[in-house]
């Protein structure tokens, strides 16, 4: 019988267990799910304790201090590398997951039969949500597509999943999702995950090396899993959370990781060894960009994309298929970089480099309020640009005005 091995890199996850035991219960065959586990953990927390399933011969389990944690990739490196060993394919995905009745039947049956028409088949893209608080009940029944929408300035492409009805067959992608990928096990051996890639771009980073290395992308005809996006049964505990505390920056590993996937799209040379992590060469990235309606250099969307169809794209054609620009600028704030507790105004804004407004927005007291009671410690605010906007971004900026104090905090960064 055809073994998955389930891929969980889990950190501080109240959802572990939930998961594991979602997964087995609704397993066809439960003997031939195997897990590779990567428990990032915090010995205060109890809610992650998977000591049950230890002695079973199925679970290979990696156990790291929570403040030992080097990023996404990473825990998925080490699961591959070192905990995927003879199983027949690997099931990759976050580790808070619900599972629909005989996934694993369904998975491994597509699979072969979507190998009729390509030689290396990804089944992947955004799952549609479950609310850990109100399951079942709150399950999203649609299909989802990736949708890329636009560019963020270092390079890389901002994505969000996209409805498209519920077909008897799947459907071609152009980007594979980190939280879901069903593939062989010869993938996981050769499409290995960077440790340098911290979080942002593991996604292109996987679907521009499985795209050259011959693979091709399909989303699913139908939910058989879901993903849990909400993050209030993680508040505070996420890792960028955690680094913040810690007096980290974040960031930082971002940019290197950034500078990395622009070498690997030859967009830069930026001196980085690309062994192990580099493209293959059964297609190029040129093969790719035509495929999937994006130029990497100019930061460019074909319409067809921006429309999400389904690819091939067509050539390019001025009236009917243009190159669009596009791209992607996201605010985040501390909540604690605002100190007072009667702001009445606050103004969020993109100013181009002469200091005009781009784009702003202002918030009165009933918006501030729900933003500042939303879960979590960030404020956030994000806005797509493209080349009917006004000037070209170059900071943002928030400023908060207090009744007492009049104008207080003013928080600014160049992009």
């Amino acid at each position: 019988m055809k073994s998955i091995l389930v891929h969980l890199p889990a950190y501080r996850e109240p959802e572990l267990l939930p998961t594991i035991k979602s997964a087995l219960e609704n397993a066809k065959h439960p003997k031939r799910i195997y897990f590779g586990i990567c428990r990032q953990f915090n010995e205060q927390d109890k809610f992650d304790n998977i000591d049950e399933f230890r002695s079973d011969p199925r679970f290979k389990i990696i156990d790291i201090p929570y403040n030992e944690a080097k990023g996404l990739p990473y825990a998925r490196g080490l699961i591959n590398d070192e905990l995927l060993t003879d199983e027949d394919y690997l099931l990759q995905l976050d580790s808070h997951h619900r599972f629909d009745k005989n996934w694993d039947d369904y998975l491994i049956r597509l699979h072969n039969k979507l190998l009729k028409k390509s030689k290396k088949v990804i089944i992947g893209g955004y799952l549609p949500y479950y609310n850990p608080f109100n399951d079942p009940k709150d399950r999203v029944n649609e299909t989802w597509q990736t949708h890329v929408v636009c560019f963020y300035p270092h390079g890389t492409c901002f994505v969000r999943p996209g409805h498209y009805p519920n077909t008897k067959e799947p459907i071609a992608g152009r980007y594979v999702s980190g939280h879901f990928l069903f593939s062989s096990n010869d993938w996981g051996k050769t499409i290995r995950h960077d440790p340098d890639i911290v979080f942002s771009g593991e996604e292109l980073h996987m679907t521009i090396r499985g795209y050259t290395h011959g693979y091709d992308i399909y989303h699913l005809p139908k939910p058989v899993i879901w993903h849990a996006t909400m993050r209030e049964e993680r508040d505070g505990i996420l890792v960028w959370d955690d680094f913040y505390k810690a007096g980290k920056d974040f960031n930082k590993g971002q940019e290197k990781a950034r500078a990395k996937i622009r070498q690997l799209l030859r967009v830069e040379d930026n001196g980085f060894d690309l062994t192990d992590f580099d493209i293959g060469n059964e297609r190029t990235i040129e093969d790719y960009q035509n495929f999937a309606g994006l130029d990497f250099t100019n930061h460019r969307i074909q319409q067809y994309t921006l429309d999400h169809k389904v690819p091939h794209n067509p050539p390019v054609d001025e009236e009917t298929n243009p190159w669009v620009d596009s791209f992607y600028h996201c605010i985040n704030v501390n909540k604690s970089e605002f100190k007072g507790n009667d702001y009445d105004c606050m103004i969020v804004a993109f100013d181009d480099k002469d200091g005009n407004s781009v784009f702003r927005d202002d918030w009165d007291e009933a918006r501030i309020k729900r933003e500042f009671s939303q879960s979590g410690e960030w404020l956030s605010f994000e806005n797509i640009f493209n080349q009917n906007t006004k000037g070209k971004p170059t900071k943002w900026v928030m400023w908060a005005h207090s009744k007492s104090k009049g104008w207080a905090e003013r928080v600014e960064s160049t992009l």
